[in-house]
């Protein structure tokens, strides 16, 4: 996995890119330190969440875990590895965060842009913000996150159905706050974070601190509920067939060919 940091006019920049969007434990361990680099500094007022440039970031790297010699154990480490960096993020009340997605995200990477206070995306980058397909009921705040952004109903639908979304669908449920186009991509984005930075600064901070004040309330209870959720899945054989079917490539069976079969 490559991670860089650059700092720039009170702007954090942080690129991670790994191969498929896919992170395991060390992975998320350099991560969570390379963020702490740049939230640690007194120059940064912002931190741009880059992620990849061909994937922004899909969660846990299953592969690495279905090849160790206790896959369960393993997922479950890695899925507290992520939900780390993911309250870290959260809990950030010194800075204000923008992430850029420039290629797709799926589950606990979806997250992760969701714990940005600003999230911005090209317009062919597509979203899978759910976990029942691999068996998984969901981790790293998602129900704090999602009912909190595009309410109960929408949630239970994006969860349940599984079903992808674009950008285009994901701005208009207020995923996403916009799409802006590949070719000023990272200048635009460079421009609006350097203004956020450098413009009322103090006054931006009050407002997300105030707006977040009670949803880190509810954080470490409904973390520890969603983690007991996950331990018990992570047993069951549908994660294990899950898993199987993912790394050997066979498509999983979807709600929305289930439900538009009669519509054809």
């Amino acid at each position: 996995m490559n991670i860089e940091t650059q700092i720039k006019n009170r702007v954090g920049h942080l690129y991670f890119e790994a191969y498929n969007g896919a992170m395991d434990l060390a992975h998320l361990e350099r991560l969570l330190e390379a963020y702490q680099g740049l939230a640690n500094s007194a120059e940064v007022r912002l931190i741009l969440l880059w992620g990849g440039e061909e994937f922004f970031s899909n969660g846990i790297d299953l592969l690495s875990i279905d090849q160790r010699y206790n896959p369960t154990l393993l997922a479950y480490r890695n899925l507290k590895g992520i939900n780390r960096f993911i309250e870290a993020l959260l809990t950030n009340d010194k800075q204000l965060l923008m992430a850029g997605l420039r290629g797709p995200a799926a589950a606990g990477g979806v997250m992760l842009a969701l714990a940005a206070d600003l999230r911005y995306a090209a317009p062919s980058v597509v979203l899978n913000p759910h976990y029942v397909n691999m068996g998984l009921s969901g981790s790293e705040y998602f129900s704090l996150l999602l009912p909190q952004l595009v309410g109960l109903g929408r949630a239970q639908a994006l969860l349940l159905e599984a079903a992808p979304l674009s950008a285009e669908q994901a701005v208009r449920l207020g995923l996403l706050h916009e799409t802006i186009a590949p070719a000023i991509f990272k200048e635009e984005l460079t421009i609006r974070a350097e203004f956020l930075a450098n413009h009322q600064f103090e006054a931006r901070l009050a407002t997300k601190n105030l707006l977040l004040g009670p949803l880190r309330q509810q954080m470490p209870e409904l973390v520890k509920a969603e983690l007991l959720a996950m331990k018990s899945l992570c047993d069951q054989p549908g994660f294990a067939q899950a898993r199987a079917d993912f790394i050997n490539k066979k498509p999983s069976p979807s709600f929305a060919q289930v439900a538009r079969r009669n519509l054809r």
